[in-house]
C-alpha cells in the first residue's frame, strides 16, 4: 500500500511517500522567520507557496504519480492553526480529486511511528522533545498515554527564546549546542521536576538574568543543557520504572542534540534499558512520519469521512486510538527505582528499610551531588512534619549518611498494583482524597504522587518518598499533586474520569482552599504547550 503523507504543523511543510517495505522519498521546505519566533500567518503563506512543490517532488523522486497512491495522510494536529489548514486543504483536494482515502494523523504519533519503523523499536517509552512538545509517552492497550510533560513551555521553545536573546536566528538549538561545547563552569539554574513533569520557564528567566550579569555565553549554554537535559533524563528514568518498559525511543527536533543523546545512552545503560535513536533526518517534522502513522491506522481499520478531517490545534496523542498497541502496564519492581536502592533491615527488633539515593552518571557531578543532598534533607523534614501532623508517613529511625535514611518498613500493596487489578478502586480513590486533603491542610505538598508512592496497608493509606515536595507550598504545588493523580487515571478512559471525580469529591469536601486549587488545575490544562 503506497501512502502519501503531508506534514504542516509549524515551521515545515513536507511530503513523503512510503509503503510497507520502503520509505521512498521525503521533500521538505522550512520557513525561516526574519526575526523572533514563528509567525503563524507568515508560516502559513510559506506553506501555501511550497506545498505543491513538495508533493510533486516527493512523488517524482519516488518514481510515482498521484495515481499510484492508495492513501493520503495529513497532520491533523496539534499545531499552529493557519499552518494546519494549509496541509489539510491540500490533502483534501488531492484526495477528493483522485478519489483516494484520507486520514487525519496525530503529529506526535507520526514522530513515534517513524521512529519505531526506522530503529526497530517495538514497545518503547518515548521521549518526545521539540519546539512546543516535551512529553514522555508510553503505549498500553491501544492508546499512547502521556505520563509526563512540560508544565509550561516546551524545551525547544525555551532554547529558541534564549538563542534569540543572544542574537541567534531560529532555530536556536544547534547554536546553543555549539556554544555549550566550550562551556566550563556550571552555573546555578532552577532544576524543576515534579514526578514525571518538568518546567523550563524558570531556566529561561534565570539564564537571561545570568546574561545580563555578564556571565560567559558558553557557560550559560553549557549550564542550560546540563540542567534541562538532566531533568529530561530523570523523568524518563522514572517513567521506565513506573511502566516496566525496556526500550527507550528518542524523537523530535531536540532529539538531534548530541549531548542529550549521550546522557540518555548513559542513563539507559544504568537502567538496563535499550535506547533507540530516531535517525537525524526523521527527528525533524517530515511527511514520511505522517504517512507511516496513516498506514498503521488504515491497516487497523481506522477510516474517516470528510467531516472528521477537520484540524485540531490541541489534538493530544492520548485522544488518538492506536489499536496496534497491545502491551500492558507492568508492576513496579520492589527495592529499585529511578532514584534509590532500598534494602530491608532491622531497627530495635522492628522491620525497617534503608533507602540509599544513588549518584547518576548522566548528570554533571556538581549538579548531581547538590540534588542528592537536597532531596535527602527534604525527605527527612517532610516525613518528620508529616508524622507530627498525624499523617500516615513512614517513621524515620536514623539518618545514616548524607544520602541514606533508615525508616519504618510499611507492609502492604502499591496502589498502582491494586488499581491495575481493579480491586476496590472507588473506595481507595475516596480515601486517597481524604489523605491528600489532610496532607495539604498540614502545609505539605508531596511532589511525586504517583501510584507507586502510595502503599495500602490494612485500612491505612501511606504516602512515601515525598522528596520533591515542600513544607511551604503554594496553591500551584497542591494542584500539581492532584494533576499527577489525574494523569495516572486518565489512562483508564471514562472509568478513570469517574475515579478522578470520586477523588476530587472527597478532596474538595476536606480541603478549604479547594476552589483556589481547582482554578490552578484548570489553568494547568489550558497552558499545556504543543507545536
Amino acid at each position: 500500500m503506497r501512502v502519501l503523507g503531508i506534514e504542516g504543523t509549524a515551521h515545515t511543510i513536507s511530503a513523503g511517500v512510503i509503503d510497507e517495505k520502503e520509505i521512498y522519498f521525503t521533500s521538505s521546505r522550512t520557513y525561516q522567520p526574519k526575526d523572533g519566533g514563528i509567525h503563524p500567518r507568515e508560516a502559513a503563506n510559506h506553506h501555501f507557496e511550497n506545498i505543491t512543490e513538495v508533493v510533486r517532488e516527493s512523488l517524482l523522486k519516488s518514481g510515482l504519480s498521484i495515481r499510484d497512491i492508495d492513501l493520503i495522510g495529513f497532520s491533523k494536529g496539534p499545531g499552529l492553526g493557519p499552518c494546519l489548514k494549509i496541509a489539510a486543504v491540500g490533502a483534501r483536494s488531492l484526495a477528493i480529486k483522485n478519489n483516494i482515502p484520507l486520514l487525519g494523523v496525530n503529529h506526535p504519533m507520526g514522530h513515534i511511528e517513524i521512529g519505531k519503523r526506522t530503529t526497530g523499536s517495538s514497545d518503547p517509552i518515548v521521549l518526545y522533545v521539540s519546539g512546543g512538545n516535551t512529553q514522555i509517552i508510553a503505549g498500553f492497550n491501544g492508546i499512547y498515554h502521556v505520563i509526563g510533560e512540560t508544565l509550561d513551555i516546551g524545551i525547544g521553545n525555551m532554547l529558541d527564546k534564549f538563542a534569540r536573546e543572544i542574537g541567534v536566528p531560529f532555530p536556536g538549538g544547534p547554536a546553543i549546542e555549539d556554544y555549550a561545547r566550550n562551556g566550563k563552569e556550571l552555573l546555578k539554574l532552577p532544576y524543576s521536576v515534579k514526578g514525571m513533569d518538568t518546567s523550563f520557564s524558570g531556566i529561561l528567566t534565570a539564564a537571561l538574568s545570568l546574561k545580563k550579569k555578564g556571565n560567559r555565553i558558553e557557560d550559560i549554554c553549557f549550564s542550560i543543557q546540563e540542567t534541562a537535559f538532566s531533568m529530561l533524563c530523570e523523568t524518563l528514568e522514572r517513567g521506565i520504572y513506573t511502566t516496566g518498559k525496556k526500550e527507550i525511543l528518542l524523537t523530535g527536533g531536540v532529539a538531534r542534540n548530541m549531548r542529550l543523546r549521550e546522557m540518555i545512552s548513559i542513563m539507559s545503560h544504568e537502567a538496563d534499558c535499550k535506547v533507540f535513536e530516531t535517525p537525524l533526518e526523521y527527528c525533524m517534522d517530515n511527511g514520511s512520519m505522517i504517512a507511516q502513522a496513516a498506514l498503521l491506522m488504515f491497516q487497523n481499520g481506522i477510516r474517516q469521512n470528510l467531516e472528521e478531517t477537520v484540524v485540531d490545534q490541541r489534538f493530544r496523542i492520548d485522544e488518538a486510538t492506536a489499536p496496534w498497541i497491545t502491551s500492558e502496564m507492568k508492576s513496579a519492581q520492589w527495592g529499585k527505582g529511578a532514584e534509590s536502592i532500598i534494602k530491608e533491615d532491622r531497627f530495635l527488633n522492628m522491620p525497617s528499610i534503608i533507602k540509599k539515593r544513588v549518584p547518576k552518571n548522566y548528570r554533571n557531578k556538581i549538579l548531581d551531588e547538590s540534588i542528592l543532598r537536597e532531596r535527602t534533607g527534604r525527605e527527612l523534614r517532610i516525613l518528620s512534619r508529616g508524622i507530627e501532623s498525624g499523617l500516615s508517613f513512614p517513621m524515620v529511625f536514623d539518618f545514616i549518611h548524607p544520602n541514606e535514611i533508615k525508616m519504618e518498613k510499611i507492609d502492604g500493596n502499591l496502589l498502582g498494583d491494586i488499581m491495575m487489578r481493579g480491586g476496590k478502586q472507588e473506595y481507595y480513590m475516596q480515601e486517597l482524597g481524604v489523605t491528600i486533603a489532610r496532607m495539604h491542610t498540614a502545609g505539605i505538598s508531596h511532589g511525586d504522587v504517583n501510584m507507586n508512592n502510595i502503599i495500602i496497608s490494612g485500612d491505612d493509606i501511606y504516602l512515601i518518598d515525598p522528596s520533591m515536595g515542600s513544607l511551604s507550598p503554594g496553591i500551584e504545588e497542591f494542584a500539581t499533586d492532584l494533576k499527577m493523580i489525574q494523569d495516572f487515571l486518565h489512562g483508564n478512559g471514562s472509568a478513570g474520569e469517574k475515579l478522578f471525580s470520586t477523588f476530587i469529591g472527597s478532596y474538595s469536601a476536606n480541603f478549604r482552599e479547594w476552589e483556589k486549587v481547582k482554578a490552578v488545575l484548570e489553568d494547568m490544562e489550558r497552558r499545556k504547550r504543543y507545536s
